[in-house]
């Protein structure tokens, strides 16, 4: 008398829990990698043909079909992770993108009066003598007396290139292009609120430029120092308070992008830190006969 064979129900469960997850993977010819990702497989739709036929030929033909499926997947697996094998990332994702080259510092260079072609002042009086009187024709001035920091975007004192009417310095900045910009503010603000402040709306107006000329070099000029002379007249305009706000706003040069030029270097009298009274009529302002002391100095921090 045969003896009946006994079923395992959890043993059943777990066969056919396999045949049936793996059946749905090999429907659509992937197979697991080495990495834990499914690769296309053509050969492993052999696999779920064996199990078909399988069904037929009960639990014998149940269990050799999934010998074979077992041996047919670990070889697939071998070969997905040969042909991934020295590869960063996985097929089908995008490469990492490289990381941005660091911009290196450049240094001031000497140049010809030709780097000033196509450059463009901006600034209050004090920058008016070059406007009034430098003679460069091939350089754009946007200047008026009084202008500070915090309306000089908005002021309207730029020249439209189309129709040559006014517009402000803001659409100025953006209907034409400049290689090289060079900014002078600071005299009219000193009674107004701290150096701090004032750093804050400078950085915010150069942040602007920078946005609207992404291609100009920046040069950001020192608040010109008083004579000694208007400096004992004990009012906002001292030179106290200017070396506080100079301190402050050439932290802005990054020497890549912006650069300081302390144009006190060559207005000073020598070993006093105060405008030298031979270039000034009023103790603020220069004499026209200081434009090419200011000249020789901007061509001599040219940036290339």
């Amino acid at each position: 008398m045969k003896r009946k064979r006994k079923w395992y129900p959890f043993f059943v469960i777990m066969v056919c829990a396999v045949i049936a997850f793996w059946t749905i993977v090999l429907v659509e010819g992937y197979v697991l990698a080495a990495d834990g990702t499914l690769v296309k497989r053509e050969k492993e739709l052999k696999v779920l043909a064996a199990l078909q036929s399988a069904a037929a030929q009960g639990t014998e033909g149940l269990f050799l079909a999934m010998t074979e499926a077992e041996e047919t997947i670990k070889t697939a697996m071998a070969e997905a992770e040969e042909t991934m094998a020295g590869t960063d990332t996985p097929k089908g994702e995008p490469l990492p993108e490289e990381p941005p080259k660091e911009e290196q510092e450049r240094e001031f260079t000497q140049v010809d009066m030709s780097y000033l072609d196509g450059a463009l002042f901006i600034g209050d009086s004090r920058t008016s003598t070059l406007a009034e009187y430098a003679g460069w024709d091939q350089t754009d001035f946007f200047v008026e007396y009084g202008l500070t920091i915090w309306d000089v975007m908005d002021e309207r004192i730029a020249k439209d290139p189309d129709t040559g009417g006014t517009i402000t310095v803001r659409e100025g900045l953006s209907r034409k292009k400049y290689d090289k910009i060079y900014i002078m503010l600071g005299i009219n603000e000193l009674g107004n609120e701290t150096a701090d402040i004032f750093y804050e709306q400078y950085k915010t107006v150069i942040d602007e430029i920078r946005t609207l000329q992404p291609e100009a070099v920046i040069f950001v000029e020192s608040i010109m120092h008083v004579s000694e002379a208007k400096d004992r007249e004990g009012t906002y305009i001292n030179n106290e308070e200017i070396y506080r706000r100079n301190d402050k706003i050439k932290l802005l040069a990054d020497n890549k992008h912006v650069f300081w030029l302390d144009v006190n270097e060559v207005f000073d009298q020598e070993g006093t830190g105060k405008l030298n009274p031979d270039y000034t009529g009023d103790g603020v302002h220069l004499k026209v006969k200081c434009i090419p002391i200011w000249r020789d100095f901007l061509l001599s921090h040219g940036i290339e």
